[in-house]
């Protein structure tokens, strides 16, 4: 007897998504390489931020912590500090052409966590690596600006009509292995989102729900 598989139509939407999709360019839109302007989402300066975190690990291990960065979008650098909510450091690195880690205390001493935190401020805070190559729709209806980074990986930053943004990093291969999701609406004086949401997909699969506390400009 022959067995079909049957797959549902959700489980096929969730293949979909974790490949690179295609890009269908806007009439009248400027030619790929250009029309980063309207993809302009990052701080630009020098910016202290707070925020409280949320974070859903694997084995169903859940906690809250507070999450110091000070980055600098014309150095390109960055620094974490991870704290406890009464103020106990368990994390401090800083990102400046290298990685250089000051403390890790454990569970955040591992030898893959400093790397990969690094990697997810840098996405959130600053603007992609490499040219624009691709603008235009996505089949979720969102505007697209795709960039290339020098390590072959992809980043897509996507506008949608509600005001809310996304940003999501595939692999060389083309394989999804970030997004980050800004829900609309609340936004502080400064207009920075009130609340951030990091998926990992891969190996090291996690949540981190960000919520701003304080944005503060250091200079220019």
């Amino acid at each position: 007897m022959t067995r079909h598989l049957l797959i549902s139509p959700v489980l096929l939407l969730l293949l979909a998504c974790a490949h690179l999709p295609p890009i269908t360019p806007i009439a009248g839109a400027p030619p790929s390489g250009t029309g980063q302007e309207s993809c302009s989402i990052f701080p630009d300066g020098k910016w202290q931020f707070l925020h409280s975190i949320r974070a859903e690990m694997p084995g169903g291990m859940n906690f809250v912590m507070m999450g110091l960065t000070v980055m600098s979008s014309r150095t390109r650098t960055s620094r974490s500090v991870i704290m406890t909510l009464e103020g106990f450091v368990v994390f401090d690195g800083e990102y400046d052409q290298q990685l250089i880690v000051y403390r890790a205390l454990p569970p955040f001493d591992s030898p893959h966590f400093a790397g990969g935190l690094m990697d997810d401020i840098r996405l959130i805070f600053l603007e992609p690596d490499g040219p624009v190559i691709g603008f235009g729709e996505v089949a979720n209806g969102s505007v697209v600006c795709r960039h290339a980074a020098p390590d072959g990986s992809t980043v897509d930053i996507g506008l949608q009509r509600d005001g809310a943004w996304e940003l999501r990093r595939y692999s060389p291969a083309q394989r999804l292995t970030r997004a980050v999701r800004v829900l609309p609406g609340a936004r502080n004086d400064a207009g920075f989102p009130e609340t951030l949401e990091l998926t990992a997909y891969g190996d090291q699969t996690y949540k981190l729900v960000m919520t701003l506390v304080e944005a503060v400009q250091i200079e220019p």
